[in-house]
């Protein structure tokens, strides 16, 4: 059995799935339409607005909970 939880650090999870695709910054501003450097705030401040997740999370293929969620084995 798992249980979810929300985790503190959407930034790491969203710069660990840019990783696993090979998604650089640049390349996700351009997906996103967001600029880079309010891209690169957000993401290492913790601090995504909820706009900019859904389309970070879009842009990389990936359900919006995916980088909410973490699931810990229960």
């Amino acid at each position: 059995m798992t249980t979810e939880i929300l985790t503190s650090d959407v930034g790491a999870k969203v710069r660990a799935e840019m990783g696993r695709q090979r998604v650089t910054m640049v390349e996700l501003s351009r997906r996103t339409g967001v600029a880079r450097s309010t891209l690169a705030n957000q993401i290492n401040l913790d601090t995504l607005t909820v706009y900019n997740l859904v389309a970070i999370a879009q842009a990389l293929g990936v359900r919006p909970s995916t980088l909410l969620i973490d699931e810990v084995a229960a």
